[in-house]
């Protein structure tokens, strides 16, 4: 009898046991003493990640506005060129016209 009593206290203590192990934290004591010290370096190293993503970020608006300056820039200069041309389309048929009459004049 003695000896179903130890047996089955000692099933119900190594039972309690596992029981305990597997609801505790399933890190070990050199996993948590590892993490704690390194916490600080973890965490500098995602914020220099976050502030390498921010610049890649700015870098590439700044990439865009300065496309998007140029594309207006260059349409700007295209509109300028057109309306020279027309301007100076005007002056040669005002030219020829004015030849036209003057060519009309003379004949005369």
């Amino acid at each position: 009898m003695k000896k179903l009593l130890i047996a089955s206290l000692v099933l119900a203590l190594t039972g309690a046991a596992a029981v305990y192990a597997a609801d505790s934290s399933s890190t070990t004591y050199t996993e948590r003493f590892i993490q704690k010290h390194t916490q600080k370096i973890v965490d500098k190293e995602k914020e220099l990640q976050q502030q390498q993503q921010a610049r890649e970020e700015a870098r590439a608006k700044q990439q865009q506005e300065r496309l998007e300056k140029q594309q207006a820039f260059q349409k700007k200069l295209e509109a300028d060129k057109k309306a020279r041309q027309e301007a100076r389309q005007e002056r040669q048929q005002k030219i020829e016209k004015k030849k036209q009459l003057w060519n009309e004049l003379i004949s005369e």
